[in-house]
Protein backbone atom coordinates (compact mmCIF):
# COMPACT_ATOMS: atom_id res chain seq x y z
CA UNK A 1 0.00 0.00 0.00
CA UNK A 2 1.49 3.32 -1.08
CA UNK A 3 -0.67 5.64 1.04
CA UNK A 4 1.09 7.84 3.59
CA UNK A 5 -1.65 6.67 6.01
CA UNK A 6 -0.93 2.97 5.39
CA UNK A 7 -0.43 2.20 9.09
CA UNK A 8 -3.88 3.61 9.91
CA UNK A 9 -5.43 1.76 6.95
CA UNK A 10 -3.81 -1.52 8.03
CA UNK A 11 -5.26 -1.08 11.53
CA UNK A 12 -8.65 -0.34 9.99
CA UNK A 13 -8.44 -3.49 7.85
CA UNK A 14 -7.53 -5.61 10.88
CA UNK A 15 -10.47 -4.13 12.82
CA UNK A 16 -12.89 -4.84 9.95
CA UNK A 17 -11.64 -8.42 9.55
CA UNK A 18 -12.00 -8.99 13.30
CA UNK A 19 -15.58 -7.65 13.18
CA UNK A 20 -16.41 -10.01 10.32
CA UNK A 21 -14.88 -12.93 12.20
CA UNK A 22 -16.86 -12.05 15.35
CA UNK A 23 -20.08 -11.97 13.28
CA UNK A 24 -19.30 -15.32 11.60
CA UNK A 25 -19.49 -13.73 8.15
CA UNK A 26 -17.74 -16.69 6.54
CA UNK A 27 -16.94 -20.33 7.17
CA UNK A 28 -13.42 -21.56 6.52
CA UNK A 29 -13.13 -24.87 4.69
CA UNK A 30 -10.56 -26.73 2.67
CA UNK A 31 -10.39 -25.79 -0.99
CA UNK A 32 -11.47 -28.45 -3.48
CA UNK A 33 -9.69 -29.00 -6.80
CA UNK A 34 -12.57 -27.58 -8.86
CA UNK A 35 -13.15 -24.53 -6.62
CA UNK A 36 -12.72 -21.10 -8.16
CA UNK A 37 -12.34 -18.65 -5.25
CA UNK A 38 -13.97 -15.24 -5.51
CA UNK A 39 -11.47 -12.41 -5.65
CA UNK A 40 -11.99 -9.27 -3.62
CA UNK A 41 -10.75 -5.73 -3.17
CA UNK A 42 -10.67 -3.21 -0.34
CA UNK A 43 -12.47 0.13 -0.61
CA UNK A 44 -11.29 2.87 1.73
CA UNK A 45 -13.17 5.94 2.91
CA UNK A 46 -12.21 8.79 5.20
CA UNK A 47 -15.09 10.23 7.22
CA UNK A 48 -14.78 13.96 7.88
CA UNK A 49 -16.44 16.34 10.31
CA UNK A 50 -18.04 19.64 9.24
CA UNK A 51 -14.68 21.41 9.16
CA UNK A 52 -13.12 18.78 6.87
CA UNK A 53 -10.98 17.17 9.56
CA UNK A 54 -10.67 13.38 9.23
CA UNK A 55 -12.45 11.74 12.16
CA UNK A 56 -12.61 8.11 11.03
CA UNK A 57 -11.07 5.69 8.57
CA UNK A 58 -13.38 3.04 7.11
CA UNK A 59 -12.50 -0.04 5.08
CA UNK A 60 -14.94 -2.23 3.15
CA UNK A 61 -14.11 -5.67 1.76
CA UNK A 62 -15.90 -6.06 -1.58
CA UNK A 63 -16.22 -9.53 -3.10
CA UNK A 64 -16.16 -9.81 -6.88
CA UNK A 65 -19.26 -12.01 -7.04
CA UNK A 66 -19.85 -10.94 -10.63
CA UNK A 67 -17.16 -13.47 -11.65
CA UNK A 68 -19.36 -16.35 -10.50
CA UNK A 69 -21.23 -18.54 -12.98
CA UNK A 70 -24.81 -19.56 -12.17
CA UNK A 71 -25.19 -23.32 -11.82
CA UNK A 72 -21.44 -23.80 -11.49
CA UNK A 73 -20.36 -21.58 -8.59
CA UNK A 74 -23.78 -21.30 -6.94
CA UNK A 75 -27.20 -22.93 -7.27
CA UNK A 76 -29.64 -20.30 -6.04
CA UNK A 77 -29.93 -16.72 -4.83
CA UNK A 78 -32.15 -15.25 -2.16
CA UNK A 79 -32.86 -11.71 -1.06
CA UNK A 80 -35.37 -11.33 1.78
CA UNK A 81 -38.11 -8.84 0.96
CA UNK A 82 -41.22 -7.77 2.79
CA UNK A 83 -44.70 -7.23 1.49
CA UNK A 84 -45.78 -3.68 0.68
CA UNK A 85 -48.82 -4.19 2.91
CA UNK A 86 -46.64 -4.52 6.05
CA UNK A 87 -45.37 -0.92 6.26
CA UNK A 88 -48.79 0.34 5.14
CA UNK A 89 -50.42 -1.50 8.05
CA UNK A 90 -47.93 -0.03 10.54
CA UNK A 91 -48.46 3.51 9.23
CA UNK A 92 -52.25 3.06 9.27
CA UNK A 93 -52.17 1.74 12.83
CA UNK A 94 -50.00 4.69 13.94
CA UNK A 95 -52.35 7.17 12.23
CA UNK A 96 -55.51 5.66 13.75
CA UNK A 97 -54.11 5.76 17.28
CA UNK A 98 -52.29 9.08 16.75
CA UNK A 99 -48.88 7.64 17.61
CA UNK A 100 -45.73 9.60 16.97
CA UNK A 101 -43.98 8.01 14.04
CA UNK A 102 -40.22 8.07 13.50
CA UNK A 103 -38.29 6.67 10.58
CA UNK A 104 -34.64 5.64 10.44
CA UNK A 105 -32.28 3.89 8.10
CA UNK A 106 -30.45 0.84 9.42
Amino acid sequence: MASPNREQWNLTIKKELQNMENLNVWTLRNRKDNDDPITSTWVFKEKEDDSGRIIEHKAFLCAHGFHQIAGLDYQSTFAPTGRLSSPRAVVSFAAIYKFNFHQMDV
